[in-house]
């Protein structure tokens, strides 16, 4: 089945880096530079560890979509960049290290989770969006646990 792949909203990123308050919360937010590479949950690339700066806050994936929040921390560019728009295809440097897939039906209701490798993510994806109590996954990193992206069938 093919999929689509969402990622934050460019004005929650904007937001949070006018304010450098988390949306929701109004906890504080920081910006760093990385010493390690970490992933843009707007252009879902790398932020380039020792050149780039990051934004880190707290964010609710289930934001807009259920009543039960799940926050947790995520990282996006501090400087504005453009949100991602190869969304029929996987991101190619988003969670090298490994994906935690959480399968979500209606209600918000964990039909399956599954860890795999970043190189079967789009096959794997689309074999979960084809299933009847899958509505939609969160992306997760497999070694942080943190959320990366979400997916929807196309």
């Amino acid at each position: 089945m093919a999929f689509r792949i969402v990622p934050m909203d460019t004005a929650v990123a904007d937001q949070v880096r006018s304010t450098m308050r988390a949306p929701d919360y109004d906890h504080p937010a920081w910006s760093e530079v990385p010493v390690e590479p970490a992933p843009c949950r707007v252009c879902l690339d790398v932020i380039e560890p020792g050149v780039e700066r990051l934004v880190a806050f707290t964010y609710d994936p289930f934001r807009d979509t259920e009543d039960l929040p799940l926050p947790g921390p995520v990282f996006v560019h501090a400087r504005s960049c453009a949100p991602y728009t190869d969304t029929a295809t996987y991101p190619a440097r988003l969670g090298r290290s490994g994906l935690l897939l959480n399968c979500y039906g209606r209600g918000r209701r964990l039909v399956h989770a599954e860890r795999i490798a970043h190189a079967d993510a789009g096959t794997t994806l689309g074999e979960l969006l084809a299933r009847p109590d899958v509505d939609y996954v969160h992306v997760r990193s497999a070694t942080a646990g943190c959320y990366l992206c979400t997916a929807v069938s196309a």
